[in-house]
């Protein structure tokens, strides 16, 4: 998972520059939650360090905000209530 996404995301970092929008004002997302099963998106908060570092330091950041891996984890079925499990 971790490297298919650092492919994607400096894929998309360089077409962004391309496209006139410098590298400073970017900010990558690896997409948590997103056709990713519980250990990918685990694997993906564990590869946090690996996945900056082989993204040329960019920022990024992650937004795992109720998802259903998030659920999975801590046993929530309902939603609202892990908040406990993003902060």
């Amino acid at each position: 998972v971790l490297s298919g996404v650092v492919t994607e995301l400096m894929a998309r970092s360089k077409a962004a520059e391309a496209a006139g929008i410098p590298r400073w004002l970017q900010v990558l997302d690896p997409g948590i939650g997103f056709a990713k099963d519980v250990d990918g998106n685990l694997s993906l908060l564990k590869g946090a360090g690996m996945i900056r570092a082989n993204c040329d330091n960019m920022p990024f950041l992650f937004g795992p905000s109720r998802k259903g891996f998030i659920g999975k984890v801590t046993g929530e079925s309902n939603p609202a209530e892990r908040d406990f499990g993003t902060i």
